[in-house]
């Protein structure tokens, strides 16, 4: 069957149900829906019919018709037939047309303003999470326009922006993921087309460039290195056929970390009182060094130490001090050698010293 044909039988057979028998049926799928009132078009959503048909309606309706249309559960309406038609997967290119056809509608309602903030004001942000669970789906092209859908959430306010990223928060938790853009990471590494790595990169640089706090920008854009983005990314721009839409999106990803860099280097951008803020300052200094493993390795064995007790207490307090020498140093490589050896000969024998003092404590308490 070709895609016209496909198409075709989409619109024009059997909604949630089957093939039409219905006369009444035959004439809403066949009806251009001009002119058509709100409930008429929740009926058609209801029964899975004309997706299409409704899409264009909603596309050309005025105010007073949108805020009829959401008054009277259109908009749970189109996110019922999406989820009826998720749950019964792609046995045909018809079935994958309707599910296609029917996030189009809600993206003709966010085209709309009251709309749009009727969806982010919506209690329990439940349409949002509705929409991002539709991504998890193998048609491409209906991830595709979530992904557009959720762009243009980030962009629309700030409200918007933590809305975008509370549903890839809850699809994280839905599907057991570690991380909240493992999805987009995982999407982008996989991507077939260029059109859909655009739309994912373009998401990505949504969520950061929509994000007015700086700290909290640069610690977004870390989660992202520390998935590994820029080992997708590189690749991309040493491809001699790289579309200029693919090239724009990576040149805004970069140039953004470019200015946050800059930024983080004048005097009072970083607050040095703050635990975050010094950690993503230090990791946004040493990602895509050299110097990156060894911060790794720090790290790993700072996990290490007990969170409790006296030896966790005297391991910080000799790190603290070794640290603060080896910052001051004039020569690093003649004198660094002995400075470890001198703290660590220190610490063991603070160590020694305490756990002498609590053998002698122990022994003038004598036995009960």
């Amino acid at each position: 069957m070709s895609w016209k044909a496909a198409r075709k039988a989409a619109l024009g057979t059997g909604g949630f149900g089957g093939v039409i028998t219905d006369r009444r049926d035959l004439s809403l799928t066949s009806s251009s829906l001009e002119g058509a009132d709100p409930e008429l078009c929740i009926t058609m959503l209801e029964r899975g019919l004309n997706f299409l048909g409704v899409k264009n309606r909603i596309r050309s309706s005025d105010q007073q018709w949108m805020e009829h249309f959401l008054s009277s559960g259109g908009l749970t309406a189109i996110f019922d037939a999406l989820e009826v038609l998720g749950s019964r997967g792609f046995s045909s290119i018809a079935d994958a047309i309707r599910q296609l056809e029917c996030v189009s509608c809600v993206k003709a309602v966010m085209n709309n303003v009251y709309g749009l903030e009727f969806i982010i004001h919506s209690p329990g942000e439940k349409f949002v999470t509705k929409l991002a669970s539709e991504l998890d789906t193998n048609n491409a092209l209906v991830k595709l326009q979530v992904f557009e859908v959720l762009s243009a959430l980030c962009l629309y306010s700030e409200e918007g922006w933590q809305l975008a990223l509370n549903a890839l928060e809850d699809y994280k938790r839905s599907k057991g993921l570690r991380y909240r853009f493992s999805l987009l990471i995982q999407e982008l590494r996989i991507a077939e087309t260029e059109e859909f790595s655009v739309c994912i990169l373009a998401f990505i640089n949504c969520i950061i460039g929509a994000c007015s706090n700086f700290s909290q920008r640069v610690r977004i854009r870390n989660e992202l290195i520390a998935l590994e983005i820029l080992d997708i990314i590189a690749p991309l721009k040493r491809t001699s056929d790289i579309g200029e839409s693919l090239a724009t999106q990576v040149e805004v990803f970069e140039e953004a970390q470019q200015e946050d860099s800059a930024q983080m280097d004048m005097p009072g951008a970083v607050d040095i009182n703050s635990h975050q803020d010094m950690f993503h300052s230090v990791f946004e200094k040493v990602c895509n060094t050299p110097n990156a493993l060894p911060f790794l390795h720090i790290l790993q064995n700072l996990f290490l130490i007990e969170r409790e007790g006296t030896r966790g207490e005297l391991i910080w307090s000799s790190l603290e001090e070794l640290v603060s020498q080896a910052v001051l140093m004039d020569s690093p490589q003649r004198q660094g050698e002995k400075m470890v050896q001198n703290g660590i000969e220190k610490l063991r024998s603070t160590l020694q010293e305490e756990q002498n003092r609590k053998k002698e404590q122990s022994s003038s308490a004598g036995p009960p």
